[in-house]
């Protein structure tokens, strides 16, 4: 889906969507645009998942467009959904005393197309972090294989690159370590692309989150009366093993594309936006830099990644329904009968077609 743009200078009134991958900053980027006095982000839904649903039933061979065999068109639905999403999400920013609204989840990050064209006001605010930081933070978080990490940050990234590449102006990016270090002039900028006048607050978001009442620990177990910490930045280096960094070698590619170097942690190359920004990316800067840098980078490769961001009770709840599918179906007559030819084709001796015949007597009776 091709999402449509929004002018210069966002909305004021229009959703404000932050994306990412997990362990990238965006807990800590959305508790500080929430402490603006007017956006109200709260924590994580997963909405996204109930729309996509509520487009293509899952788990049904006629899911797909289901709405139109009942005289609906796309464009209709959507409009629906985009009414009866933003009336939850504004009732929350009213009681709070804010005039606007926004999500943030990182699984959004690959469905950034179909936000923008259910809310065509809505802006993108994407934020990236160094991938042997994000790695070292899955596998202590949420006890990924470190490969496996970095697939999920190569793959998420990705998606991010493709989505900002289509969105122009409504989109802009940060780095995560610019934020922690450099907080105010980025948040300028950004600010700027959300239409919105830079607040004081927006650097004191420990502070302003206490006032609002917000859990000490939210989303990612982020503990809100912390104070931006820097030195946040570059900590993850210190305990990578020789192993780590040699797998940390396969995304030197998309991390230069975002100005990290594999050889030193600190280092950030400016990420030299065509629109003379210093701090952040537009969606246009992000396309143009992709197109500079097609050679190195190989952009159409999007590796596998489990669901890890499931509930683990849901995944095993799952599991325990394929396999109770896959019990019946084998107890089908006609599975039964496949199964004794190719017994019989794979037979041997004498002992293995006797077998065969013993076990289709069985299952008759």
């Amino acid at each position: 889906m091709n999402a449509p743009s929004a002018p210069s200078g966002a909305d004021a009134e229009g959703p404000i969507f932050v994306v990412g991958s997990m362990r990238s900053g965006s807990t800590l980027l959305r508790l500080i645009l929430d402490s603006h006095p007017r956006i109200a982000i709260g924590a994580e839904t997963g909405f996204m998942g109930a729309v996509m649903g509520t487009k293509r039933i899952p788990n049904w061979k006629h899911g797909a467009d289901w709405y139109q065999q009942i005289g609906w068109s796309e464009h209709e639905l959507d409009e629906r959904l985009r009414d009866f999403y933003a009336g939850m999400f504004a009732r929350y920013a009213a009681a709070r005393g804010k005039a606007r609204w926004g999500e943030k989840t990182p699984f959004h990050t690959a469905l950034i197309a179909e936000m923008a064209g259910i809310f065509p006001t809505s802006v993108f605010v994407g934020i990236v972090r160094h991938p042997g930081a994000v790695a070292s933070s899955l596998c202590t978080s949420f006890h990924y294989a470190y490969d496996e990490a970095l697939s999920y940050w190569t793959a998420t990234n990705l998606d991010l690159v493709e989505a900002a590449s289509t969105l122009g102006d409504r989109f802009v990016l940060c780095r995560y370590e610019d934020l922690v270090t450099d907080g105010e002039p980025v948040l300028r900028e950004l600010m700027r692309t959300l239409g919105e006048d830079f607040s004081p607050s927006l650097l004191q978001h420990h502070v302003v989150q206490q006032q609002q009442g917000t859990p000490r620990v939210v989303d990612g177990s982020t503990n809100t009366r912390d104070a931006i910490d820097p030195r946040r930045a570059h900590r993850w280096a210190e305990n990578l093993t020789a192993a780590d960094r040699s797998a940390l070698e396969r995304t030197a590619p998309l991390a230069g594309f975002f100005g990290y170097s594999m050889s030193d942690a600190a280092e950030r190359l400016p990420l030299d936006a065509t629109s003379q920004r210093k701090w952040t990316l537009s969606g246009d800067d992000v396309a143009d830099r992709r197109e500079r840098w097609q050679g190195r980078v190989d952009f159409g490769s999007r590796p596998p990644v489990p669901a890890f961001e499931a509930d683990p009770e849901e995944l095993a709840r799952r599991l325990r329904h394929v396999e109770a599918v896959l019990a019946r179906t084998r107890s089908r007559r006609a599975v039964r009968l496949a199964e004794a030819v190719r017994g019989v084709q794979r037979g041997r001796s004498w002992t293995d077609l006797k077998a065969v015949w013993a076990s289709l007597r069985r299952r008759r009776s």
